[in-house]
C-alpha cells in the first residue's frame, strides 16, 4: 500500500483540530480572551540515537504567552467567534541581513470558532 502525498500532514492537522475543538468546546463559557498554544518539546525518547519531539496543545487563561520562535498561538475570542492565529516559524534564520535575505512577516490566519465544531458532528 502506497502513501499519498500529504496523507500524514492531513492526519496530523485533523488530530490537532480535534484537540483544539475540545479545548474550545470546554471553554465556550469564557467571556474574555484566552490562548491556545501549539509547541514542541524534546522528549525523553530517541530514535536511532537522535532526539525526538513531543507536540503539546495547551490552553492559557491568565496572560498571553510570549511570542517565541516555534510557537503557534491562537487568541480565542468567544465574543467575536474567532481565533486569531500567530505562527512563529522555527525554520527562518534570525540574521536576515547577513544571509542577504529579506525579513518575512509574521503569518496570521483567522478561523471561525463555529467552523471548528465541524469535527464534533
Amino acid at each position: 500500500m502506497k502513501q499519498e502525498i500529504g496523507e500524514t500532514r492531513d492526519a496530523m492537522i485533523e488530530a490537532d483540530e480535534k484537540i483544539i475543538t475540545k479545548i474550545i468546546h470546554a471553554n465556550r463559557h469564557i467571556v474574555g480572551k484566552y490562548w491556545i498554544v501549539i509547541f514542541l518539546k524534546q522528549s525523553v525518547a530517541s530514535y536511532e540515537g537522535k532526539p525526538t519531539l513531543t507536540k503539546f496543545i495547551k490552553a492559557y487563561f491568565n496572560n498571553k504567552p510570549k511570542s517565541m520562535v516555534g510557537l503557534i498561538i491562537g487568541t480565542v475570542d468567544n465574543a467575536k467567534g474567532d481565533i486569531d492565529w500567530e505562527v512563529n516559524h522555527h525554520d527562518i534564520p534570525f540574521n536576515f541581513d547577513a544571509l542577504g535575505l529579506m525579513h518575512s512577516e509574521q503569518v496570521a490566519n483567522k478561523s471561525s470558532i463555529g467552523d471548528a465544531y465541524i469535527y464534533n458532528k
